[in-house]
């Protein structure tokens, strides 16, 4: 119990957080979970924050959704988060952790891309692929295809339902492709399962009144650095493994 109770916080925190200063893609839950979880549980399980998250966000701000560009995202992100799944149980766990601890440094780096023009369906799909794809493998994919939403000729509100609506189909795609795909008995994880539900929801809910952005450098550099140090530690320890694994 307790311990269902300490993730339930550490999903809680993260979701506000997550919230308020706009960190893409759940990143900072992902490297919780990590914490807790080796990597092919805390990827499938890491799905579920982000499912419900982007499902509160798309219900109320479902009139601003862009459903034609959700549509085009979507199209091809089931068969390739199929494809990916079906190969997810060969990858060892180590490089897994590999993966994700690099891509996760990946997100807290800097950089300033953004697409010249209004991105078009047939950007949308490809995205969408890549997100279904790499999506089962280092969970966390926001960071990536957050400059593409944000290019969109929409009001914020669009911008935020539409990318949540986009994401949210992502997640479902992820969780449909582990369960047939992967085989993983998600039955077997549901009471971690609704703890990180009802933990996403909270903090999500508690973010509203707190208002819709923190703009404090010094509280997004702290984040920034207690992620890549999160991700230091999944790295070193997915490289600690390999080496004696191949050993």
């Amino acid at each position: 119990m307790l311990s269902l109770l300490l993730l339930c916080l550490l999903v809680t925190v993260g979701s506000l957080i997550t919230s308020l200063t706009g960190l893409g893609g759940g990143t900072l839950i992902l490297a919780g979970l990590l914490l807790v979880y080796p990597p092919e549980l805390a990827i499938p399980l890491h799905s579920f924050t982000q499912f419900s998250a982007n499902a509160l966000r798309t219900g109320l701000f479902f009139k601003s959704v862009n459903w034609r560009v959700v549509a085009s995202y979507g199209l091809l992100m089931l068969p390739a988060a199929w494809m990916a799944a079906r190969i997810f149980d060969l990858i060892n766990p180590s490089i897994l952790k590999i993966m994700v601890g690099i891509f996760i440094l990946f997100s807290i780096i800097p950089f300033k891309f953004t697409p010249k023009s209004e991105p078009r369906p047939r950007t949308f799909m490809i995205i969408g692929a890549l997100s279904g794809f790499l999506g089962v493998f280092v969970g966390a994919i926001g960071p990536a295809v957050v400059p593409f939403f944000n290019r969109l000729k929409l009001s914020r509100d669009g911008i935020l339902s539409t990318k949540s609506a986009g994401q949210m189909l992502l997640q479902l795609s992820k969780i449909i492709a582990f369960t047939g795909a992967a085989s993983i008995n998600f039955l077997v994880l549901k009471d971690q399962i609704w703890v990180l539900i009802l933990g996403t929801l909270l903090g999500v809910g508690i973010s509203l009144p707190l208002g819709k952005r923190i703009s404090d450098q010094k509280f997004d550099l702290a984040i920034n650095i207690l992620l890549g140090l999160i991700s230091i530690k999944v790295l070193v320890e997915g490289l600690r493994e390999l080496v004696l694994f191949n050993a």
